[in-house]
């Protein structure tokens, strides 16, 4: 077993062990559940510092490394959400999962370096790799929200509020994603938009979250209705960033991800 392995290894352990302590709800447990998961941020946070100095690069080309900042800022946006809001803490029964099993699932893939092509040399990129790991990560919080509020466990008067807002994040990071991605595709394709199954997946996810923001403001789906339905778009977002490219050929395979 390589050392990275070990280490990725103890990362999910601090995560889902934190999860078991959240599902308890008593306060001493989850009080201990936020020490682990700020344990394993840190290494989780080493690690990939260890990883850009090892490649010499920013750690966003490969699928390993995707998956792993992925997961990192899921962590690191439920950590600063429920120090600033504890009644949400609950959220994290979603939200450490998806990123412990971000974690694991980065293990299946090369842990080798993969120098950037010439057209992955630009700030957009990082701009456009960056924005897609934070509308990830609101998107996985705002669902733990909404998951505990279905399940009875986060009971505050303020929750379908919360609730919206967060999705009403994702909504805005993962359009401006979009955006940044299409103009860095003008300059690595010479063209902003091609509907590759990327960007046509990409765009209907936008599209989702949409129709859920609008309907929020709608009186037949306010409440517990809501919630449910606003959890399409989410499952959208994973399929179009981790499963896309399992079942059909893009042009962003070529470069990214290998």
């Amino acid at each position: 077993m390589s050392a990275i392995t070990f280490f990725q290894g103890a990362i999910v352990v601090f995560y889902l062990l934190a999860v078991v302590l959240l599902w308890f709800q008593q306060a001493r447990l989850g009080r201990l559940s936020i020490v682990l998961a700020t344990s394993g941020f840190t290494l989780h946070l080493g690690l990939l510092a260890l990883r850009w100095n090892d490649v010499g690069q920013i750690p966003i080309v490969t699928r390993y490394e995707d998956l792993t900042v992925d997961s990192l800022m899921i962590v690191g946006l439920y950590l600063a959400v429920q120090w600033r809001l504890p009644e949400l803490r609950q959220a994290g029964l979603t939200a450490l999962t998806v990123a412990g099993a971000g974690v694991l699932w980065a293990l299946f893939y090369s842990q080798g370096s993969f120098p950037m092509d010439p057209s992955l040399r630009t700030n957009w990129l990082i701009v456009h790799a960056q924005l897609n790991s934070l509308a990830i990560g609101t998107g996985t919080l705002a669902v733990g929200v909404q998951l505990a509020w279905l399940a009875g466990r986060i009971t505050s008067s303020d929750t379908a509020v919360l609730a919206g807002r967060l999705v009403s994040w994702a909504f805005f990071l993962w359009a401006a994603m979009v955006a940044a991605g299409s103009y860095w595709a003008s300059l690595a394709w010479g063209r902003y938009w091609g509907w590759d199954p990327i960007e046509s997946w990409s765009f209907a996810t936008l599209m989702a979250y949409a129709f859920v923001i609008h309907l929020r403001h709608k009186p037949a789906w306010q409440g517990k209705r809501w919630a449910a339905l606003a959890l399409l778009p989410y499952a959208m977002m994973l399929f179009t960033t981790y499963g896309l490219l399992l079942v059909r050929h893009s042009i962003h395979g070529q470069y990214l991800f290998q």
